[in-house]
């Protein structure tokens, strides 16, 4: 189990008394309570960089399992050799996972008593203070007092997000200076600056800063304009003074393929979703129509080829082209197919490129037999594309209201595919956070005809003629 820095990140406040020398405990620098995450606890790694020590005197681990009364002790001398943090292993503990331990972090030549160390604990309440449970050891800072400066201001912060692009770096997280209230913050990097306006809601810091109720109000977002990859600083005011921190980023760990296991299932889903609709349409020998069967590249041209077992295969399409067995608009798909004339519709990226898509769900349940099914897809994130006939944008959601009860349909499956992420020129206020809140590259819905759509449930003021010459502005592209 690596803590790689988690004890450290709570070094006690100089103004408690355990931080002082105790006439039986050697100097005693950390005293802290952490859960062990898996069974057998045989090793931590400690960051003691920037703790009060002497670099010419031994350090002590001793690590106690309070339930039990089994404890490990690893006394090192030349821990300066280690730099930013170093390994302390020991005899597995007999412990499972979410085993309560103290830890304990002294200097002197003589180690502590376990005795000693214990009475210590009970002393200054040890157990009454929240173990250091954190969800991931590489977004947990260090609250660190400078060597030889006892009476430093104590500062803890946590990094949750970063990004940088070329034009400046982004950082959300939240910074807290312990007893001390926190009134400004100014992120550094490298000669760029940033002045954090304003702080936010953080209700779920006060669990591990109880005696701290301002702890709530640090927050921060901040995007710094200038070139990324500089030293990064935190300058912190408080109450009692500032202080500048020098701070290490996270580090992230490379994925070793170009999605998360996320990514697999939606695209799973995606992908089975689509197969329902295949299958029920070869099973039950059903005519399916395609809207947007154009041949405008390998995949449009072989969707036709999966619908082998179907009575008939309709593609459909505003321009006329190889792939396409009937020209018109979708919006009047009962008028170019009659009505009930088929038992599938499906479409993959089309009708965002459609004026006005209610009237293509009220068309598609007049077109559509009793039971009949629906499949489309249509990007929820993407970019603009095929002007001047980009109309729309669909979450699952979206695509659930004009495929669902009020047209006519009940949905049988619905989801977003293919996390994307944008990058917008403006970084400042509420578009800094755009980059590190996801949209979906596609949308999509499975869904059934459950009952026929009286005349006038939807409508729109619109002339036909007029739409289907909209509709034929969407370019013509060469094949590929």
């Amino acid at each position: 189990m690596s803590l790689l820095a988690r004890i450290a990140a709570r070094l006690p406040e100089p103004a408690q008394p355990f931080v002082h020398r105790l006439g039986h405990i050697p100097r005693l620098i950390v005293a802290e309570r952490f859960v062990a995450e898996t069974g057998g606890l045989a090793s931590i790694r400690l960051d003691l960089q920037g703790a009060p020590l002497a670099p010419d005197r031994p350090v002590t681990v001793s690590v106690v399992q309070p339930a039990t009364g089994d404890s490990r002790q690893l006394s090192v001398r030349d821990w300066t050799l280690f730099r930013n943090s170093f390994p302390v292993p020991f005899p597995a503990f007999a412990n499972e996972a979410g085993d309560v331990f103290h830890l304990f972090v002294t200097q002197g030549e003589t180690p502590p008593a376990t005795a000693a160390l214990a009475a210590h604990a009970r002393r200054i309440g040890l157990d009454a203070r929240p173990p250091v449970v954190l969800p991931s050891a590489s977004t947990f800072g260090m609250a660190r007092v400078l060597p030889g400066s006892n009476d430093a201001l104590p500062v803890a912060y946590g990094i949750d997000v970063f990004w940088c692009d070329k034009h400046g770096m982004y950082f959300e997280g939240w910074i807290h200076c312990h007893q001390h209230k926190l009134t400004g913050l100014r992120i550094r990097v490298g000669d760029d600056v940033y002045d954090v306006p304003e702080f936010r809601r953080r209700e779920d810091l006060l669990a591990f800063y109880p005696d701290h109720p301002h702890v709530v109000d640090s927050g921060f977002v901040g995007y710094v304009q200038g070139r990324p990859g500089q030293p990064v600083h935190f300058e912190v005011t408080s109450d009692a003074g500032s202080r500048s921190i020098p701070i290490e980023l996270p580090k992230s760990t490379l994925l070793k393929e170009p999605w998360t296991e996320y990514q697999h299932d939606t695209i799973n889903d995606f992908v089975h979703t689509l197969g329902r609709f295949v299958t029920e349409v070869n099973e039950r020998n059903l005519v399916v129509a395609e809207i947007g069967s154009r041949h405008v590249g390998e995949a449009s041209e072989n969707m036709r080829s999966y619908f082998t077992g179907a009575k008939r295969y309709v593609g459909i399409d505003i321009h006329a082209a190889p792939g396409v067995d009937v020209v018109g608009d979708a919006h009047a798909l009962d008028r170019l197919v009659g009505q009930g004339g088929i038992d599938a519709v499906f479409s993959l990226s089309v009708i965002e490129h459609l004026a006005c898509p209610w009237v293509l769900a009220a068309a598609s349940n007049r077109a559509l037999s009793m039971g009949g099914i629906v499949f489309h897809s249509a990007p929820q994130t993407y970019p603009l594309h095929e002007t001047p006939n980009d109309f729309w944008r669909y979450s699952d959601e979206g695509l659930k209201v004009l495929f669902g009860p009020a047209t006519g349909f009940e949905v049988i499956a619905a989801g977003m595919v293919n996390v994307m992420h944008m990058y917008p020129e403006e970084r400042r206020g509420v578009f800094a956070s755009v980059p590190i809140n996801p949209g979906y590259g596609n949308a999509f819905i499975l869904a059934r005809k459950v009952r026929d759509l009286p005349d006038g449930a939807v409508a729109w003021p619109m002339d036909f003629d007029e739409s289907r010459d909209r509709a034929a502005q969407y370019p013509v592209r060469p094949a590929t």
